[in-house]
């Protein structure tokens, strides 16, 4: 009787174990075109020698490319200003500065990011004021406005548009201009 309580009770935590490691592998069993599963909001944190850097970020979760949030901006504003490239990672954060996203005269630097991973996989952006301040930090009407406007132009780009990806690769590996294999 004893040994069919131990049984009993291995498998137990043997199925709840292994449905927990389902779920952690698998953020995103699928993948969406044009959309996403949810919108999160999280730290972004990068460490630079001694310095360690944290901002605000929207991540848009399950998206077809990491690379989403990059060519939206492009499609839209044209080529970025600058690229940061973390020490941990291949691809750079790309920066477009003094953008007026609402046509009314306010001015945001926008930075975005995507990370593509076994199972998981986003694309985010993290936005400044004109006085680089993170304007993410608090739930304000202005930042679901700016969840909200990336949310949709993640929904309404056109993925025949190729001009981001020769402009990217070009600068990303400038040997070749080709993507890299280790994405």
């Amino acid at each position: 009787m004893k040994k069919n309580y131990i049984t009993i009770i291995f498998f137990f935590f043997l199925n709840c174990s292994l449905a927990q490691k389902a779920t952690i592998e698998e953020k995103c069993p699928k993948i969406y075109e044009n959309k996403f599963t949810e919108i999160l909001n999280e730290k972004y944190v990068t460490v630079n020698g001694k310095d360690t850097t944290k901002i605000n970020e929207i991540r848009y979760e399950c998206v077809y490319s990491a690379f989403y949030t990059h060519k939206v901006m492009y499609d839209k504003y044209g080529k970025w200003d600058k690229e940061i490239f973390p020490s941990n990672r291949n691809h750079p954060i790309l920066v477009w500065k003094n953008i007026d996203l609402f046509s009314n005269g306010k001015r945001y630097t926008i930075l975005t990011n995507g990370l593509e991973e076994w199972g998981h996989i986003y694309a985010s952006v993290m936005i400044l004021d004109e006085n680089e301040r993170d304007i993410l930090t608090e739930q304000t009407e202005e930042k679901i406005a700016l969840t909200n406007f990336f949310g949709e132009l993640l929904k309404k780009h056109n993925t025949r548009k190729k001009a981001f990806y020769e402009v990217y690769w070009k600068i990303v590996n400038p040997k070749t201009g080709e993507p890299m294999r280790d994405l």
